[in-house]
């Protein structure tokens, strides 16, 4: 009997009606789930980012070139934690564009990830955990620092600083001043629906007229729905890619949670900004 019961419920996986239901189960979800803060990130985690970073964006900013005579490259993390992703980005610029002149600041709501973000210190298990981490990009982010630990080289280290900030709060958006690129990744999607829309309008209004923003881990209903209400415009270049980085580390079980990622698709007029996690602001 449980044989024949297992051999039904493999088959009802294989059918559309199976593909169709955990959609509807995920759709409930994103609606209806509790969020909740959570501490976590990687380095080095979503590389096909990197590469439309390095490929298309970067050179889009600085079209006429990146010598000492071009501005700085202004840069935010939001929701940056203890770091990796703002050490993975000065990492990629550096080996890509050794002549570019860039500062990166990072922000996060919780101090204590700040304070070890500020001093660059990690475990041979933090600085790995990343599925996409080599042996060869250890050697080059990381110098020895005693006692078990690996200390972010400095030449990386230099242009970023951290600090602490709330992306719902207005005032201190206001503050920051524009930015030629903006990330904040994986953290709406962890707000209340309605949170995550004040702050989305927030994370646009700090961003230049022409400048990209980089938008992994939101609702994709709401992502399409923003992106196209602010007039943002996504880059079409490794969006499958990008997407199947970010299902490399949140795993394939994406109807049981509102973090989970669908299967890659391109269908309906809105498939672009619903999958996409590039975007530029209108000049």
């Amino acid at each position: 009997m449980s044989e024949a019961v297992d051999d039904r419920l493999s088959a009802l996986k294989q059918t559309r009606l199976w593909t169709e239901m955990r959609k509807l189960k995920h759709d409930l979800i994103i609606r209806f789930a509790k969020r909740e803060n959570r501490v976590y990130t990687q380095f080095y985690r979503f590389p096909h980012q990197l590469r439309a970073l390095v490929e298309r964006v970067v050179p889009a900013q600085r079209p006429h070139g990146m010598g000492a005579g071009a501005e700085p490259l202004k840069i935010l993390v939001f929701a940056c934690c203890s770091g990796e992703e703002a050490f993975s980005l000065s990492y990629v610029l550096r080996r890509h564009f050794p002549e570019l002149r860039y500062r990166i600041r990072g922000y996060d709501i919780v101090g204590d990830v700040i304070e070890k973000a500020k001093a660059g210190l990690f475990t041979l298990e933090e600085a790995s955990w990343g599925p996409f981490v080599t042996d060869e990009l250890l050697g080059e982010m990381f110098e020895p620092a005693g006692e078990g630990l690996l200390r972010v080289k400095a030449e990386i280290r230099e242009p970023i600083t951290f600090a602490e900030g709330n992306l719902l709060d207005r005032q201190f958006m206001e503050a920051l001043g524009q930015a030629d690129i903006v990330f904040a990744q994986n953290v709406l999607f962890h707000l209340p629906r309605a949170q995550a829309r004040e702050a989305f309008r927030n994370i646009h209004d700090v961003l230049t007229a022409g400048g990209a923003l980089f938008i992994n881990g939101v609702d994709t209903d709401m992502r399409a729905h923003m992106t196209k209400r602010l007039g943002l415009e996504p880059l079409e270049y490794l969006v499958e890619e990008i997407h199947n980085d970010a299902r490399v580390d949140r795993g394939n079980a994406w109807a049981g949670s509102y973090v989970g990622r669908k299967p890659f698709m391109r269908s309906g007029r809105d498939w672009l900004r619903r999958q996409g996690t590039i975007f530029y602001k209108a000049r």
